[in-house]
Order: C-alpha cells, then sequence, then structure tokens
C-alpha cells in the first residue's frame, strides 16, 4: 500500500491542480459554452419584450 512518509510536495499539487483544471474545461467546456449562449439569448428576449411593453 502507499505510505505517506512526508506531506505532498508543492510541485505535484500544482501540476495535479494544471491537470484538473486542463481536463475540466476539454470535458465540460462544450456544453458549458453552450448552456451559457442559450441563456444569454433568452435574457436578452426578455429585456426586448420589457422594453417594448412600456
Amino acid at each position: 500500500m502507499f505510505f505517506r512518509g512526508r506531506f505532498l510536495s508543492f510541485p505535484m499539487v500544482i501540476g495535479a491542480a494544471v491537470i484538473g483544471i486542463v481536463s475540466g474545461k476539454a470535458i465540460f467546456g462544450p456544453p458549458l459554452d453552450e448552456y451559457w449562449k442559450k441563456k444569454l439569448q433568452e435574457e436578452t428576449a426578455a429585456k426586448e419584450t420589457d422594453t417594448s411593453s412600456t
């Protein structure tokens, strides 16, 4: 098994964080972009109806 003789080294933690961020953007990036584009379009359409009704 794995035994921790000392704490995790700082470069290892930074490397793991970078790998997590890059893989997260690769996996979740396109669906999130699509979601936010749709959300923005809905908000602009709602604002247009609000301004035209007043």
